[in-house]
């Protein structure tokens, strides 16, 4: 489950060359191309939601509006990279991360500001620098019961722990955030690892996400513009099931 993780760290010297080659951002570009038609309609899609959003709270939280602003374009360009088998995604995730965090933790929604630091640091960075998720990206499927096992149990772990923390602070969403962060960090591993079904967890998590904006919303704060991008990601992971071009399409066994 975490030979990424050990031979990214492995190979750090090596493999972090890469990102300074030659030509690095022309090729980051190019991992742009060749999406379905699907794809690039939800990022305008999505480009014109923000648009509104920024206008509609500009005058109310300007730095949290062009934070989210930025942050729920880049996050759709990521997961539109990821369902696209794109190396764009792990650029975009990254810069995404920074920002949705950022309005995170100005809105007192510390669930997704710590969950977007930890796709930062233990997903976002390690894509950038796995070569496995750069050229010719692959998708593996499980090989059999005792893979669902082991990442439901991680799930399981994962949770209790982030529940156990939550209780200990004024979190008022304890349930729902652990659940969400714990969900997140479970499909993060999975997506390291190039699984297919990585598509099930981040579609339930794009549910639940979408409830936990609304609440926040509800109370007070957060942005239209962040429900507006996990709304896109609902779609965007519809695509990754059922698409030609999508991880259920074309996979490998586990080597």
């Amino acid at each position: 489950m975490f030979n990424r993780y050990v031979d990214v760290l492995s190979n750090l010297p090596e493999y972090s060359k890469n990102v300074f080659r030659n030509n690095y951002f022309s090729w980051l570009l190019n991992q742009c191309k060749g999406w379905g038609k699907f794809s690039y309609g939800l990022l305008l899609f999505n480009f014109v939601l923000q648009v509104f959003s920024l206008l509609q709270s500009f005058s109310v939280a300007p730095t949290q509006s062009i934070l989210s602003f930025i942050g729920g374009n880049l996050s759709v360009a990521c997961v539109i990279g990821i369902s696209n088998r794109s190396g764009i995604q792990g650029w975009a995730g990254a810069l995404s991360a920074i920002c949705i965090a950022s309005v995170g933790f100005m809105a007192g929604n510390y669930a997704t500001a710590w969950e977007q630091i930890g796709y930062l640091i233990f997903l976002d960075i390690f894509c950038i620098l796995d070569p496995k998720w750069n050229d010719n990206i692959q998708a593996e499927k499980f090989e059999n019961i005792k893979d669902w096992i082991y990442y439901i149990l991680f799930f399981i772990v994962a949770w209790v722990v982030i529940y156990y923390i939550f209780s200990m602070t004024n979190d008022p969403r304890v349930f729902l955030d652990s659940l969400n962060l714990a969900m997140a960090i479970t499909g993060s591993l999975l997506e390291l690892n190039r699984k297919r079904e990585q598509c099930f967890v981040w579609t339930i998590s794009s549910i639940f996400t979408i409830a936990l904006w609304m609440q926040t919303m509800l109370q007070g704060d957060g942005n239209f513009a962040l429900i507006f991008s996990y709304g896109v990601f609902f779609l965007n992971d519809m695509y990754a099931f059922f698409s030609k071009r999508g991880w259920f399409q074309t996979t490998e066994q586990t080597k």
